[in-house]
């Protein structure tokens, strides 16, 4: 899901839930928007350095709202 496409659905209130995932293969976080991944304009999933990186996208957009999911078990 591109930044986008959250737009529209904010826009439309069909947001359920945003959740911030640790992503251990990148060593990184990962915005995860009703189970789909964010994703940059070549389809790839946006990967974020820090959990501050990732939240002041999701406050930019419009969320401010969401969960973080440290341990993926």
């Amino acid at each position: 899901m591109m930044e986008r496409e959250v737009k529209l659905l904010l826009d439309a209130n069909a947001v359920k839930q945003v959740q911030v995932h640790y992503a251990i293969m990148s060593d990184g976080y990962m915005v995860v928007i009703d189970g789909k991944p964010l994703e940059t304009g070549k389809r790839e999933t946006r990967e974020f350095r820090t959990l501050d990186s990732a939240a002041k996208l999701l406050f930019k957009i419009g969320i401010a709202n969401f969960s973080v999911k440290l341990k993926t078990s």
